[in-house]
C-alpha cells in the first residue's frame, strides 16, 4: 500500500517518491489533448512575440494511423487552438518544434513513412504561422534519402536567422549515425543536402540541439554504443554555419565525450542559457546496475564547450529516466524534468531547477501517477514568466493515452520528506 503524503491539483504523491512539493509555483493541470486513441511524444516551443507556447505530438488514431497534431497555449495556461500539423497518405511521427520570432512562425519537423511500409522514413518539415496553419505553407522534404531517417530535433538560430535540424540516419546493414541540415528562416536550404555530425563503426542515436544566442553557436548531443553494455554521451560545438569548433577538455575540434563512464549513459537532452553563455546537458545512467536502477545526471559546459562539473539530479532505488531540459526566455535558469518510478510500478513526472552557478534547487513533483496509469516522456519549454511541461498521460480508468501539461513558475520549495 502507498502512503499518500498529499494532493496537488488532484495529483497523488507517494511516500517513496515525494521530496518537496508546493502549490505556489504550479498552475492547474491542463488537458492538452484527449482525442480518441493514443497521443505520444510531445515537444514544445515558446513564442516570445505573443507569449504563448506550441505543443506538438503524435496522435495514433484507431486503426493505427499516425498524424502530428498541435495545440496553442497562452502564457497563462489557456487553450487557444488545436490543429493537424501534417496529413499525409502514410504515418508521420516524432515531431520537434522551434519558433522564429523574426518571421513570427514555427518550424515543425517530423519523420514520414514515405512508402507506408516502414522501409523508407524521411524527415519532413512544415512552417506554421504563429496563429495556426496556412494552406499556402505545405510540407517539404528535409532529408529524402532512400533509407530510414528518424528522431528529428530542431533549434532556431536567431542571429543566423535559420534552423538546424538533426536526426538519426539508419543505412541498411550499417551503423546508424547523426546527420543535420540547415534551413533558412525564410525557407529553402544552403547548398547541399545536409551534412554528417558523427559517424563510425559504433551505433549513434538520440540527438538533441541547443542554440546559444550569446555566440551564434550550437551544441549538438547524442549517445554512442561502445559495445559490451557501454553507451557514452557525446557532443559537438558548431558555429552558425554548422562548422565544427573547438570543444571538450582538452580542446579539440569536432566531437568530444561529455559522459564516458563504463556503463549506460544515454538519451541526452541539452539546453543553453545565453546570459551565462553556458550549456547544460542531462541524461540517464544505469550506474552499472544492468539497467535495474537508472538515475538522472547533468553536466555544465561553458560557451566554448569546456567541460564543467557533473551533478546528480535525482537517484532513488527505483528508476529515473527520459530527462528533458529547458532554459527560460531570460536565459538565466534551467528546469529539468524526468520520469520517476513509484513503488507500485507506475511512473510520475518530477522536476528540478538548476542555477547557472552550478547549484540545484530541491526536486518537486509535477504530476503523480494513478494505479496502473503512467505519466511519461515529459517535454519542457522556457517562457517569459514560467515554464511549460507536457507529458503523456494514461487516461484514468481507460486505455487511451492523452497529453497533459502544467505551467511551472519560479518559486521556493518546502521539503516534505526525504526520499
Amino acid at each position: 500500500m502507498l502512503l499518500v503524503l498529499g494532493m496537488l491539483g488532484g495529483t497523488m504523491f507517494t511516500s517513496s517518491q515525494a521530496n518537496s512539493i508546493t502549490g505556489g509555483g504550479l498552475g492547474p493541470v491542463i488537458v492538452i489533448s484527449d482525442l480518441n486513441g493514443d497521443d505520444w511524444a510531445p515537444d514544445i516551443a515558446y513564442n516570445s512575440v505573443h507569449n504563448e507556447y506550441l505543443v506538438v505530438w503524435d496522435h495514433i488514431a484507431p486503426g493505427d494511423v499516425v498524424d502530428v497534431y498541435a495545440q496553442r497555449i497562452s502564457g497563462d495556461g489557456r487553450l487557444l487552438s488545436t490543429f493537424l500539423v501534417a496529413s499525409n497518405p502514410y504515418n508521420q511521427s516524432n515531431p520537434s518544434v522551434a519558433y522564429d520570432p523574426l518571421m513570427d512562425r514555427y518550424l515543425v519537423v517530423f519523420a514520414y513513412d514515405y512508402h507506408g511500409n516502414d522501409s523508407d522514413w524521411d524527415i519532413n518539415g512544415r512552417f506554421i504561422p504563429w496563429d495556426g496553419p496556412s494552406a499556402s505553407l505545405l510540407d517539404f522534404g528535409i532529408c529524402t534519402w532512400t533509407s530510414n531517417q528518424r528522431k528529428p530535433s530542431v533549434a532556431y538560430a536567431q542571429s543566423q536567422q535559420e534552423f538546424l535540424v538533426s536526426w538519426t540516419s539508419e543505412p541498411i546493414g550499417q551503423p546508424s549515425y547523426i546527420s543535420a541540415r540547415r534551413i533558412f528562416g525564410s525557407g529553402g536550404f544552403p547548398p547541399g543536402d545536409g551534412f554528417t555530425i558523427s559517424s563510425g563503426s559504433e551505433y549513434r542515436d538520440d540527438s538533441d540541439i541547443a542554440y546559444n544566442l550569446a555566440r551564434n553557436e550550437y551544441l549538438v548531443t547524442w549517445d554512442v554504443d561502445m559495445g559490451f553494455g557501454n553507451l557514452n554521451i557525446m557532443g559537438i560545438r558548431l558555429n552558425g554555419q554548422g562548422i565544427p569548433l573547438l570543444g571538450g577538455d582538452p580542446y579539440q575540434i569536432g566531437e568530444f565525450t561529455i559522459a564516458g563512464w563504463p556503463d549506460l549513459e544515454e538519451k541526452p537532452a541539452v539546453a543553453a542559457c545565453r546570459v551565462a553563455d553556458q550549456y547544460l546537458v542531462t541524461w540517464q545512467s544505469d550506474q552499472g546496475t544492468g539497467e535495474a536502477d537508472f538515475a538522472i545526471y547533468a553536466r555544465y559546459l561553458s560557451g566554448e564547450a569546456v567541460l564543467g562539473s557533473v551533478v546528480l539530479v535525482d537517484d532513488t532505488p527505483s528508476l529515473q529516466v527520459e530527462a528533458s531540459i529547458a532554459c527560460n526566455h531570460a536565459g538565466n535558469k534551467y528546469l529539468l524534468a524526468w520520469m520517476d518510478k513509484v513503488v507500485g510500478g507506475e511512473y510520475q513526472i518530477f522536476s528540478r531547477f538548476a542555477r547557472t552557478n552550478g547549484t540545484l534547487e530541491e526536486p518537486f513533483g509535477i504530476m503523480g501517477p494513478r494505479y496502473q496509469a503512467d505519466r511519461q516522456l515529459p517535454a519542457l519549454a522556457g517562457g517569459k514568466n514560467n515554464f511549460l511541461s507536457a507529458w503523456m498521460h494514461d487516461r484514468d480508468g481507460g486505455t487511451d493515452i492523452d497529453i497533459y501539461g502544467r505551467l511551472i513558475g519560479y518559486f521556493v520549495y518546502l521539503p516534505l520528506i526525504n526520499r
